[in-house]
């Protein structure tokens, strides 16, 4: 008993498929953008089947340019100036900023406000910097200490 399978879709078939899910979702947020540009239906259908079919992202929005809307077949003037005012309702790019110096806390030293700290004390915790730091070493590790604990500390 042989079971008669109905033959498996070509792969075009499959393909387009797959396709239009993808691009559905692109395509209605191109639909909607254009929507927001005042086209009517029919233009914002159109033209937003031009950009998916072209593989523009809306990401792209800041790089068009006249010529490129022309190549993809938007032949209308006053349409491409519409279309390339998305440009500026498009969020501008956020400079990197460095804080203020104001803004930046610099550990400071316990006995000198003014100097930045380097080291911490291995017994109290204070903070210390150059002047006032005090090393011992013993099987290799060097230990820092504040000049208060450096002669309480004894290492066994």
């Amino acid at each position: 008993m042989s079971a008669s399978y109905p033959p498996p879709p070509a792969y075009e078939d499959v393909n387009k498929k797959s396709a239009n899910k993808g691009s559905n979702s692109k395509w209605q947020a191109w639909y909607r953008t254009l929507m927001t540009l005042d086209f009517n239906q029919d233009e914002a259908t159109e033209y937003a089947k031009l950009f998916v079919t072209n593989e523009v992202e809306m990401n792209m929005i800041p790089e068009l340019n006249d010529d490129l809307l022309k190549s993809i077949g938007i032949e209308k003037a006053g349409h491409r100036i519409r279309i390339l005012r998305l440009q500026k309702k498009s969020p501008p790019s956020t400079p990197v900023t460095t804080p203020a110096l104001s803004d930046v806390t610099i550990p400071r030293c316990s006995w000198h406000p003014n100097v930045a700290a380097n080291e911490k004390c291995r017994k109290c915790n204070r903070l210390v910097c150059l002047n006032c730091r005090r090393v011992k070493s013993y099987d290799g590790y060097v230990r820092y200490y504040c000049q208060n604990c450096y002669d309480d500390c004894t290492i066994l």
